[in-house]
């Protein structure tokens, strides 16, 4: 007979193919793509670059204020449907910004992408991913991650080769439904809230087989939400997910920097491919070491890969191919925000209440998201120079580095002395 263990081990894997339908599908081709469509929309209905892209800062703020109700609504609720309610709502909303021609059409589109994506952006993978796997979650969340820029890295290409042949509304329209059609159906096909839903037990969570057909009972441990909410260390780790996060935003500003200086615009856009390659082995590697070395170490790690690599591209100078060793570094640090971040929660707090824990971590990920474009681009206005933003960059790092390892042992210790 089938052991519940080979039962619970095969459909995680399965899940991990949800995440990556409800989360790298629309955010990797939509989401991750959005840049391609700035221009063509400012070329045709007139408006600034702050106008056609104030959507994109109503989205995160939208987002933080609605996560902590996405995590209780995801615990008490069935992800399942929910997931697919909004895969649906984001995918038609997106095809609805085809055919939009007002500004206050793409700034209500910000508003329900922020509404949408704080069930699905940061939450819903992390969230479904520790119920599903006692073992190898960071390698399974380094896959989602991967998954997303691998797509974002192929589609971005296509979308804009269907802009300079048929337009921007067309190409938005397609991508629209493309997104709708494969987050949906696959959301609703393999979505399952947790492995005793169906009878099974997380992966690895045994290595005996059962012949008992009945529901396994898995006692899932972790700090309440009020003892949480109560820890320093939550606080701590929404501050080092924001770290990560202005971080990864930095990423933005390279080719800018390349091209205003000695390295030239080629080499910036050569950059962003490499960055990209470091992202995807950087998900993948991280993921590996938040399994066996643990995520204070994986934190530790990755935030010296953004000292390391911010530094050696400031101080390249003119020489580009020192500049390609650094902004590969920086690769690594670029992917800790989706990997590095929801295993520093799920290790501190346990799994018990990792939604609604998690999702006030998402929150805090979404202001700083809204806050970063803004923050370099006033530092560049007010200095003329990208010479304090990499110093901010690395500075962030280095206190990233520092509080990785603290943070999961204040954590446990919020919740561990009363079982003890």
């Amino acid at each position: 007979m089938q052991s519940k263990t080979s039962k619970g081990s095969g459909y995680a894997w399965l899940i991990l193919v949800a995440c990556i339908g409800f989360y790298a599908i629309p955010v990797g081709m939509i989401g991750n793509t959005s840049g391609i469509f700035l221009q063509p929309v400012m070329d045709e209905f007139g408006w600034s670059r702050t106008t056609a892209s104030l959507y994109m800062t109503i989205a995160p703020w939208v987002a933080a204020v609605c996560t902590p109700f996405a995590g209780k609504i995801m615990a008490k609720g069935n992800p399942r449907w929910i997931l697919t309610a909004t895969s649906l709502i984001y995918g038609l909303a997106t095809i609805a910004t085809a055919f939009a021609t007002h500004a206050w059409q793409w700034h209500l589109y910000g508003v329900i992408y922020g509404v949408t994506s704080a069930f699905f952006m940061y939450l819903a993978a992390p969230t479904l991913i520790n119920a599903w796997f006692k073992k190898s979650a960071g390698l399974a969340l380094g896959i989602a991650g991967a998954a997303l820029s691998i797509t974002a890295a192929i589609v971005s290409p296509i979308g804009q080769a269907m802009i300079t042949s048929h337009g921007w509304q067309y190409s938005r329209a397609v991508l629209g439904v493309v997104v709708t059609i494969f987050s949906v159906l696959i959301t609703a096909l393999l979505v399952r809230k947790d492995p005793e839903s169906i009878g099974a037990l997380p992966y690895g969570a045994t290595d005996e087989p059962s012949d008992d057909v009945t529901t396994p009972a898995v006692t899932e441990e972790g700090a309440t939400v009020t003892q949480a909410r109560s820890s320093v260390a939550l606080y701590l780790i929404i501050l080092v997910a924001g770290i990560f996060c202005l971080g990864a935003s930095f990423f933005q500003q390279i080719p800018s920097f390349a091209s205003t200086g000695k390295l030239g615009a080629e080499a910036g856009a050569v950059a962003v491919s490499i960055v990209m390659v470091g992202g995807v082995v950087g998900k993948f590697l991280l993921g590996w070491m938040t399994d066996h070395f643990g995520a204070a170490i994986t934190g530790v790690f990755a935030s010296l890969c953004g000292v390391a690599g911010v530094l050696l591209a400031f101080m390249s100078g003119s020489n580009v191919g020192l500049f390609y060793v650094g902004v590969g570094i920086f690769g690594i640090a670029f992917a800790a925000l989706t990997v590095v971040s929801p295993m520093l929660a799920r290790q501190g707090f346990g799994t018990a209440h990792y939604s609604e824990i998690y999702s006030w971590v998402s929150s805090g990920i979404f202001v700083f998201s809204g806050i970063a474009p803004l923050l370099y681009a006033r530092i560049y206005d007010a200095t003329q120079s990208f010479t304090m933003a990499f110093i901010f960059v690395i500075v962030i790092y280095a206190i990233a580095a520092v509080l990785s390892p603290i943070i999961v042992k204040l954590a446990r210790k919020s919740w561990h002395k009363e079982l003890a």
